[in-house]
C-alpha cells in the first residue's frame, strides 16, 4: 500500500470513490451520489489541489485508489488556526487492513507541515462506533454533538464534534513503555466484553441483564486494547451533575504490571477535568493496594469524616 497527497490529476479517481462512499455510508457523507457525479472536472481537481489550506491523502493498492482522508481548513485570517478532517473512507473490499489508520497518521504528519495550524476537528455520525474509537485512538475527544445533522430517507441522523490539539499530549497516553503496543479508546464496552472483564480480572460478576441497564447509564468509559482486543477498561457513571462514581477499573491478569490500570485513571482524571463542572462530587471504593493509585489522580480516604456503606443485591 502507497499513501501520498493526491494532485489535480487524480481527479477521476478520487470522483469515483467518493462516488462509492456516498453509496456505501450515506449516513456519513453529506453528498448524494449524483450530485458527486455532477461536478465539472475542475471541481473536483479543485478539491483536492494541494495547498496551504487542504491536503487530501489517497491510499493505493496495485495502482488503485482503495482509501482518501481530506484536511481542509478556512483561509480567513481569525480561523484559519483550525483544520477539519473530512472524508475519510475506505473502499469495503479492502476494510480490516489498517487502511484507515494509515491514512489518518499520514493526515496527522501532513498537518503539522501546514503553517500556523493549531487544531483539528472532525464529525462523525453518532452510531458510528468504529470510526469514533478510531479517532480517539488518535486524541480526538469528543466536544459537543449536531443533533439532526443529517437527513437520510425521512430520518434525522445525528453527528459527534471530535477535536484534537495538533500539539498533543494526551492524559491518558502519558505513561506508555517504550514498545507498547496497547490502545486507549473512549467507549463503553459491550455487555459481554465488559462481563467477561469483571470476571477474569476478579471483580464480582454481573447479571447480563445488570450489565445492559448499567452500561446504558455510562458518563463517560475507557477500554485498553491491544490487537484489537479489549484487555481493560474503567468507566465513571453519575446523575450528569452533581454526583459521580468511578467504577470497573480492570485489567486482565495477562496484561497487569504494565501500567494500565494508571492509563485509563488518567483517561477519567482527564473527562473529569475537562467536562464535569465545579462542586461535583466523585467517589469511588479502593480494594486494597488500589487505594494507591488512585491517590495519584487527587482521590482521598473519607474516613474518618465519613464511612462509606454499601448494599449488594444477593
Amino acid at each position: 500500500m502507497e499513501i501520498r497527497v493526491l494532485q489535480a490529476e487524480d481527479a477521476a479517481a478520487y470522483r469515483a470513490i467518493r462516488i462509492r462512499a456516498a453509496e456505501t455510508a450515506p449516513e456519513a457523507i453529506h453528498f448524494e451520489p449524483e450530485e458527486i457525479a455532477s461536478l465539472a472536472d475542475e471541481e473536483i481537481a479543485r478539491q483536492i489541489q494541494p495547498s496551504d489550506i487542504q491536503r487530501v491523502l489517497g491510499a493505493f493498492a496495485a495502482g488503485q485508489l482503495i482509501g482518501v482522508a481530506a484536511l481542509r481548513r478556512d483561509g480567513r485570517v481569525k480561523i484559519r488556526h483550525r483544520a477539519m478532517v473530512q472524508g475519510v473512507f475506505t473502499r469495503p473490499d479492502h476494510r480490516g487492513k489498517g487502511v484507515a489508520r494509515c491514512l489518518m497518521q499520514a493526515l496527522l504528519d501532513e498537518a503539522a507541515e501546514l503553517p500556523g495550524l493549531l487544531s483539528l476537528e472532525l464529525a462523525v455520525h453518532a452510531a458510528n462506533a468504529p470510526a469514533k474509537a478510531l479517532y480517539q485512538s488518535f486524541g480526538f475527544r469528543r466536544v459537543g454533538a449536531l443533533p439532526g445533522a443529517v437527513m437520510l430517507d425521512g430520518r434525522l441522523l445525528d453527528e459527534e464534534l471530535m477535536q484534537r490539539p495538533l500539539a498533543f499530549s494526551s492524559s491518558a497516553s502519558s505513561v506508555v513503555p517504550e514498545g507498547d503496543d496497547y490502545v486507549l479508546v473512549e467507549a463503553t464496552p459491550d455487555v459481554a466484553v465488559y462481563r467477561r472483564l469483571r470476571a477474569e480480572s476478579g471483580l464480582s460478576p454481573k447479571t447480563e441483564e445488570a450489565a445492559r441497564r448499567g452500561l446504558a447509564g455510562t458518563v463517560f468509559a475507557v477500554q485498553a486494547l491491544q490487537n484489537g482486543n479489549v484487555v481493560g477498561m474503567g468507566r465513571l457513571i453519575g446523575d450528569g451533575g452533581s454526583f459521580y462514581q468511578v467504577v470497573d477499573i480492570a485489567v486482565l491478569p495477562a496484561h497487569q504490571g504494565r501500567g494500565l490500570g494508571k492509563r485509563v485513571m488518567a483517561a477519567i482524571r482527564g473527562y473529569i477535568d475537562r467536562e464535569l463542572p465545579l462542586s461535583a462530587y466523585v467517589s469511588l471504593i479502593a480494594d486494597g493496594e488500589a487505594k494507591h493509585l488512585y491517590a495519584q489522580f487527587g482521590f482521598e480516604p473519607t474516613a474518618r469524616r465519613s464511612e462509606g456503606m454499601a448494599l449488594f443485591k444477593r
